[in-house]
């Protein structure tokens, strides 16, 4: 990401929570490269879905948008 802006910040704030929260399952104290390959992943996905879920909740809605 180029230059995030105060939303995606506010984002990828949100998403260490949800990274943070599986890293206290694994261990704070494993390296990266000592993760699963499984654990990488799912530390993938909590990053992402976390920013997605973030990034969704704060998205301007248009009251005369069709929803589909």
């Amino acid at each position: 990401m180029i230059d995030p802006d105060d939303r995606e910040r506010r984002a990828l704030t949100h998403a260490m929570k949800f990274m943070g929260e599986l890293m206290a399952e694994i261990g704070w104290s494993t390296r990266f490269s000592e993760l699963s390959a499984e654990q990488a992943e799912k530390l993938a996905e909590a990053a992402v879905d976390g920013f997605q879920e973030s990034m969704l909740a704060t998205a301007p809605h248009d009251e005369n948008e069709v929803p589909f």
